[in-house]
């Protein structure tokens, strides 16, 4: 594939030999990105180039041990036009900035003494104030006023029994009106209006993407037994999760009234919780 438009530092990365596996890569304005990625070794990393501060505080965030406190093959990103909002997790731990009103509404009512009533499965930014969320109880909430194709599917998807499920991943293009890319869980991919030097790399994705998803099919539970015993250590008890989100709830009231008056919010939730996004993130 191409990689010559990619950002260098990330084209480096994607061309070294240490590199057995890529969990997750979101590109951002201009030569800004994430990757998370696992080496021959075994071990996780993740690795940006100008990133918004708050999301590398989330990323990069460690204990008094020194030790990530990330889910790094866990962790996905959606960056919003020039990278000014952002929405992260990594499964059980959530950070956003700046996202559109209708969207934070849509989260917040989803969030009841310090649990999730619905959590977010996907979260996709794009221009101006456009997004989707789709919780993991497959409800779409979306404004698409510059994705009226997307729209569509979505309004045609969310009137089938079990529609939205299908949605694998969801991307749009934060700088192109109607340039979007979907995966559905069978590895079937859509686009519409991508920039004409995307479409070659998008259509070599199209054969090993239907690949990986047949073969992860056939060992949906296969799983690093070290990955589980790490996420049963990180994962903070139910009263911990509900005690810190009230703190944090209770620090940040303010700014969720602020948020209509254009002040930036930057709000962290952690509490219990997931590829495409490996192009125009």
């Amino acid at each position: 594939m191409n990689r010559s438009r990619l950002p260098k530092k990330l084209s480096s990365l994607l061309s070294s030999a240490q590199l057995q596996l890529v969990h997750h890569v979101t590109l951002g304005f201009e030569d800004s990105f994430l990757i998370t990625w696992r080496d021959k070794s075994g071990q996780d990393h993740i690795d940006s180039e100008r990133l918004p501060l708050e999301l590398q505080e989330f990323l990069y965030a460690r204990d008094a041990q020194q030790r990530s406190v990330r889910n790094i093959p866990g962790i996905r990103c959606a960056l919003g036009p020039y990278n000014s909002s952002f929405f992260a997790h990594d499964a059980s731990a959530y950070r956003w900035m700046n996202i559109p009103p209708k969207l934070l509404l849509a989260l917040q009512s989803r969030i009841n003494d310090g649990n999730w009533t619905d959590r977010p499965r996907l979260v996709a930014l794009g221009a101006n104030d456009n997004f989707v969320l789709v919780t993991e109880r497959n409800a779409p909430i979306w404004t698409l006023d510059y994705y009226k194709s997307f729209s569509s599917l979505l309004e045609s998807l969310a009137s089938q029994e079990g529609g939205i499920s299908e949605i694998h991943a969801i991307t749009l293009h934060a700088h192109r009106f109607g340039s979007f890319v979907t995966q559905w869980r069978d590895g079937t991919l859509k686009y519409e209006n991508l920039p004409s030097h995307s479409v070659p790399a998008v259509q070599v994705m199209v054969a090993p993407i239907l690949k990986d998803s047949k073969e992860a099919e056939r060992r949906p539970l296969a799983r690093r037994e070290s990955d589980l015993r790490e996420n049963l250590q990180r994962r903070p008890s139910n009263l911990q999760q509900r005690a810190q989100l009230r703190r944090e709830w209770s620090e940040n009231k303010q700014q969720f009234t602020a948020q209509a008056k254009g002040i930036k919010l930057s709000l962290s939730l952690s509490l219990s919780a997931g590829g495409l996004a490996r192009l125009l993130g």
